[in-house]
């Protein structure tokens, strides 16, 4: 029987090398040669795996067991695969949360460096509790800020397809056949009629070819000059901006607070990361604070950090303080994503409505034009 998770003794047996005798590793390293495919897990599987394995941690029960109790609960084939293996694992003498390369269940590397981190600190449960917490947090504001957005989308898209619909089939069709009646007649327009008989533009496909143009566009540009992009989007641009820098600020913070070198947990983020500007920089903001340099001066002389956080990353410094600067510093950029949603959400209706309104007012432009000649025919002939 395993110890609990959570006991002390668990946590030093959780720190002790994967094999614990010459016999044990030989048998590991047969059993690798046997069996050497690998169970690698993606971000969300892992997230999945260490959510469990943190309510293992808080409440205490066997760590065996509740693998192979979680493994009887999980639908997916792989996550239900990985809590066996590791079970196995446990049991045949291994510490496959810590010795990672020499386990068949392969986490992505952040969230290793948290598992580890979290067990050698004595904080598992809650170092994970947090890591999940605000993983659900960005998804859910994601989720909102779609929300927000669909309904805005949605309208604009229906009046684009109806003024599409207008546009390339009904408004020729009339226009020719009063074109007709006007040459039949012989009649001096007010307007040249070849503005009536020029090709029509779908507009439905010049979104859609502008739509494929922005996803094409980051294949042939840098990742600075892809972020530099995004940026300069109006209205959306700083939700982009400050959403990856939040990823980046949380994800810092929870290794730092784990007593690891802020070099190294900026090295471990590289991978980590979601933007591929910062995966980018930050092997050499990491490289910058081994020459001697604090994070506040790497900070601030790049332009892709929002210039807010830096007095608190300064100060923090400061005053080795730095996980709670980070902290702050997080909190500062959720409240600035939270109104920057709410202010898509006021403001997207009523300009969805001008637009349509826009829409209805050109549609009526064109008709009046066009049939304003027909009338004064008809009061002519009366």
């Amino acid at each position: 029987m395993q110890p609990p998770i959570g006991s002390s003794n668990h946590d030093s047996e959780l720190n002790r090398p994967l094999v614990s005798s010459a016999e044990t590793a030989d048998d590991l390293k047969i059993e690798h040669e046997v069996n050497p495919s690998l169970i690698s897990l993606n971000q969300a599987e892992s997230a999945e795996l260490l959510r469990c394995i943190g309510e293992l941690s808080n409440t205490g029960m066997p760590l065996d067991e509740g693998l192979e109790a979680f493994a009887e609960e999980v639908s997916q084939r792989k996550l239900k695969q990985a809590f066996r293996q590791l079970a196995k694992e446990v049991r045949a003498g291994g510490n496959p949360l810590v010795d990672h390369d020499l386990s068949f269940v392969r986490l992505p590397k952040y969230h290793q460096s948290i598992l580890v981190a979290g067990i050698q600190s004595h904080r598992l449960g809650e170092t994970l509790y947090e890591l999940l917490e605000e993983e659900n947090w960005r998804n859910e504001y994601w989720r909102d800020l779609w929300a927000a957005l669909s309904y805005p989308l949605l309208l604009a898209t229906v009046t684009l397809l109806v003024v599409d619909f207008l546009n390339v089939f009904i408004m020729p069709m009339i226009q020719t056949q009063f074109l007709s009646i006007y040459e039949d007649f012989d009649l001096d327009l007010s307007f040249d009629p070849e503005i009536f008989r020029a090709p029509t533009i779908s507009w439905v496909s010049f979104f859609l070819l502008g739509i494929v143009g922005l996803l094409l566009i980051p294949a042939f540009l840098t990742p600075a000059q892809t972020a530099l992009l995004r940026r300069s989007v109006p209205l959306v641009g700083k939700i982009f901006w400050w959403y990856e820098s939040l990823d980046l600020i949380i994800k810092l913070r929870l290794l730092v607070a784990q007593n690891i070198p802020t070099p190294t947990a900026l090295r471990l983020l590289e991978d980590a990361v979601s933007s591929r500007r910062y995966a980018e920089l930050v092997p050499i903001w990491a490289e910058k604070m081994e020459q001697g340099k604090h994070l506040g001066e790497v900070w601030q002389v790049s332009p892709d950090i929002p210039s807010s956080i830096l007095p608190l990353v300064r100060w923090g410094e400061s005053n080795n303080s730095l996980s709670e600067a980070l902290e702050s510093a997080e909190r500062l950029l959720k409240e600035r994503l939270a109104l920057r949603r709410e202010l898509i959400r006021k403001i997207g209706p009523p300009v969805i409505t001008i637009l349509v309104l826009a829409a209805l007012f050109w549609a009526a432009i064109r008709l009046v034009v066009l049939v304003s000649p027909l009338i004064d025919l008809i009061q002519a002939l009366t």
